[in-house]
């Protein structure tokens, strides 16, 4: 495959290895500097400008899986999180690791049903008991 000549923002010439929908390609690895993934930007705690478009792509698996490049010089940094997200984050956290039987809150989250350990227990024997209670009658 012969490689694309290439000139980007800043008037450096690079080669890539073609265009795909009007963008160029390159493969694993071979990105110019400069050139950052969503997943590396938000790493980095930076976000896209407004109305940023791609750059480039990332390919790999032999073309089957790609990703899009986007200039990190046009980047902004992320917002910053204001005391009332962090207060509802941490109450949605207490929520998940409270149990709604005994309204223990634990240091782990609780499964989905958000019963703890020991009112599950309880509430199988209960449901044994019953259970045989049924039988008996």
């Amino acid at each position: 495959m012969a490689l694309k000549p290439l000139e980007l923002w800043d008037g450096t010439n690079t080669f890539c290895m073609g265009f795909r929908d009007g963008l160029p390609y390159w493969r694993w690895g071979w990105a110019p500097q400069g050139l950052r993934t969503r997943t590396q930007l938000r790493a980095a705690r930076r976000r896209l400008g407004r109305g940023q478009e791609p750059f480039g792509l990332i390919v790999w698996k032999r073309g089957r899986r790609t990703a899009l490049l986007y200039r990190e010089d046009l980047t902004q940094p992320s917002r910053t999180q204001t005391p009332a997200l962090l207060a509802s984050v941490a109450a949605m956290e207490r929520a998940r690791r409270t149990c709604i039987e005994c309204k223990t809150t634990y240091p782990y989250r609780m499964p989905k049903t958000r019963i703890c350990g020991p009112c599950a227990e309880a509430a199988e024997i209960d449901a044994t008991v019953a259970e045989l209670c049924l039988q008996d009658a």
